[in-house]
């Protein structure tokens, strides 16, 4: 595979944005306002919802190098994953097939939501919010989050991709949805 960073870059870069996504994930709004977990499942759903909206964003990048860091950004989110399981005393032998658990909840993630973000479905999306992470409850947080997530999808199309080459990524805020600061940040 044809490599456009140098190894350093390659190596940093990834790391900077998968933090940025994880700093996100992170954000207390999402466990008070938008009623996730604050579990272990919890705090997986969110983190994979944000890796979901960056690599949907680097999906439509038509840049040739795009491909290369989404696999590496997906690359840094698998190996914390298997870092988060190895943390919490899961076992070496079970660790795997963990991971393939999880990783497959992602890909069901994009499955589902990928088609209304795209048609700017913000009732659809609301409905397989609800049903996906608060068990066809809680409306009123799963509206939010489908905003959230309409609004996270615009701002993070509207970054310039040299800015996320640099390993620079800003997010909306999640409960108003209003743009995130002038400048991205850095992960």
């Amino acid at each position: 595979m044809l490599r456009m960073f140098s190894r350093s870059r390659t190596d940093a870069v990834p790391q900077q944005l998968y933090g940025a996504v994880v700093a996100q994930s992170r954000n207390l709004a999402f466990y008070i306002a938008l009623k996730f977990a604050d579990s272990v499942t919890g705090r997986f759903d969110v983190l994979a919802l944000h890796m979901f909206l960056f690599s949907r964003r680097l999906s439509a990048e038509g840049d040739p190098r795009a491909p290369s860091l989404s696999q590496d950004v997906f690359d840094a989110f698998t190996g914390g994953l298997d870092d988060a399981l190895r943390s919490l005393g899961i076992g070496d032998t079970s660790v795997p097939k963990r991971k393939q658990a999880m990783v497959r909840g992602f890909y069901g993630q994009i499955d589902e939501f990928a088609p209304l973000v795209d048609a700017g479905d913000e009732g659809g999306l609301g409905l397989a919010i609800s049903a996906r992470f608060h068990g066809g409850g809680e409306r009123e947080a799963s509206a939010k989050l489908s905003r959230y997530m309409l609004a996270a999808s615009a701002a993070l199309a509207a970054q310039d991709f040299e800015n996320i080459c640099r390993g620079m990524l800003a997010w909306p805020d999640p409960v108003f949805g209003s743009a995130p600061a002038d400048r991205p940040q850095a992960g």
